[in-house]
């Protein structure tokens, strides 16, 4: 997802980078100004798009993130764990 984001963001950068060069009466500092808060406007709606797919998933898909995530430690299939708090 932040690959895309990304992408989104250089995307973003370029095509309003292209729209400002259009516009002759900007001097060359503002029109980089520009494009990087139209830049920036556009990852943020991507991001909130994102958590809120996010959040639908969990919510109305029965599915737990935490059950998916590749930094929780499992033990390896077959071993015996000792039961916690005896």
């Amino acid at each position: 997802k932040l690959r895309a984001i990304g992408g989104v963001w250089l995307t973003g950068m370029g095509v309003s980078m292209a729209y400002n060069a259009t516009q002759t009466s900007l001097s060359p500092s503002v029109k980089v100004i520009h494009s990087r808060i139209y830049a920036q406007a556009l990852t943020l709606t991507c991001l909130l798009g994102s958590a809120a797919a996010e959040w639908y998933d969990v919510k109305y898909n029965n599915r737990r993130v935490v059950d998916d995530d590749p930094y929780v430690y499992k033990p390896p299939q077959g071993t015996r764990t000792a039961p916690v708090g005896r």
